[in-house]
């Protein structure tokens, strides 16, 4: 039985299409069609995320000497918070993420998705493979 894909979460030989996740997902590849890619890219909310994160950056080095004479215990909280705020907004995100949808009995079902660029294209060079295979 040859074997087009073996990764960490899917197995694609010349009749089968098995994915993993929380539960294991097994697909005949004779009745797949309509195979493609959908391709998700971060949102637009991005740019917002940004402007907060600095906003917050901002907010916290301004809050010291405003509230600093007040209290010091209040200046420590309030510029932690801020802080932290502004490290969850800049954090970096994974680009974008991908996923392989096909006709399956009637239904358009997710196959495999992945935001791992290199473990999505094997995948995929194997799903062609095991297409072909098929077909011929």
């Amino acid at each position: 039985m040859p074997v087009f894909y073996r990764g960490p979460r899917a197995v694609i030989t010349h009749h089968v299409v098995e994915v993993s996740r929380e539960h294991r997902r097994l697909f005949m590849v004779a009745e797949m069609s309509d195979v493609h890619i959908v391709r998700f890219d971060p949102g637009a909310d991005d740019a917002g995320r940004h402007i907060a994160g600095v906003s917050a950056l901002v907010a916290a080095v301004v809050a010291v000497p405003v509230v600093g004479p007040a209290s010091m215990l209040l200046t420590v909280v309030v510029a932690g918070a801020l802080s932290a705020g502004a490290v969850v907004c800049l954090r970096p995100r994974n680009a974008c993420w991908w996923q392989v949808r096909a006709g399956y009995r009637g239904a358009v079902v997710e196959v495999f998705s992945s935001r791992d660029e290199r473990e999505f294209a094997g995948f995929c060079r194997g799903l062609v493979r095991s297409l072909e295979y098929a077909e011929a």
